[in-house]
């Protein structure tokens, strides 16, 4: 088995590991949960969750998964945004572009658009969210964030994990999300189990592929033409190297040197 079929097959897709260190961080004294989960798949097969009684996928196709609890909890992973990196409130996006926004605006504006956008689509109030903490991760596409937020009589608190890829030749860019959202009364009783759900996700090799590719492929390389190069723990498509970076979130000198660390190789 190759490098990288053994990384994505055993891969939680990109950021599950990390809501989980957030997770964790955020509750340092939280009881890990002791129920039991039952892995379920996808129709298409492309991605699998473990659940306990009581919690169901909804829904779930190429790679990303929608998981319900019993009291209004959701779980959203391997969500594809497309974005159009024009002006803010750009017309014309077409196909399925979500919004326009310029890729060089904040993580967090790209994160509050994809929230806000997707309450207008469904119908629902806009949230007023309130961003509690954001941090890093080893990737600078992505970031890790806590918080709540009110939308008409509901409050919830969320843990996700954004990453916004690089935009294709067209100007288009994938943001991957991860979300997990509880009622506000309920966020420290069900954090454990969340982390847990949220840990068994896997995605399989292929489909993490895709995931990770630009949204438009790109055209034939002109006759000696040259692409512009990313350092190997830059470019999102290199899973090996989310791996060590994002996922496993490894110390430096167990990191290879072609991540960006200082393991020989």
């Amino acid at each position: 088995m190759n490098r990288f079929h053994q990384t994505a097959v055993c891969v939680l897709a990109i950021a599950a590991f990390a809501i989980a260190s957030l997770l964790n961080a955020r509750a340092p004294m939280a009881v890990a949960s002791t129920a039991t989960l039952k892995t379920v798949t996808t129709a298409d097969k492309t991605a699998s969750v473990g659940l306990p009684d009581g919690w169901k996928l909804a829904k779930g196709s190429n790679g990303f998964v929608y998981v319900t609890g019993p009291n209004d909890e959701r779980i959203n992973l391997g969500v594809l945004v497309v974005a159009k990196n024009a002006p803010s409130g750009s017309g014309n996006l077409g196909g399925n572009v979500v919004f326009a926004l310029p890729f060089s605006a904040s993580l967090k504006d790209k994160f509050t658009t994809i929230l806000q956008t997707g309450a207008t689509k469904q119908g629902s109030p806009q949230p007023q969210i309130t961003f509690a903490g954001q941090s890093a991760t080893k990737l600078p596409m992505c970031s890790l964030f806590l918080g709540g937020w009110t939308a008409a009589a509901q409050s919830v608190k969320f843990e996700a994990v954004l990453c916004s890829l690089q935009p294709d030749y067209l100007g288009l860019y994938k943001n991957l999300v991860f979300l997990a959202q509880v009622p506000l009364s309920l966020a420290a009783k069900d954090r454990p189990i969340v982390e847990k759900i949220v840990g068994s996700y896997r995605v399989t090799p292929d489909m993490f592929k895709k995931m990770l590719s630009p949204y438009t492929p790109a055209p034939p390389r002109a006759s000696g033409g040259v692409m512009p190069a990313l350092a190997p723990y830059q470019d999102p498509t290199n899973s090996d190297c989310f791996d060590y970076n994002v996922i496993r979130e490894s110390p430096p000198w167990e990191v290879p040197m072609h991540c960006g660390g200082l393991q020989p190789g």
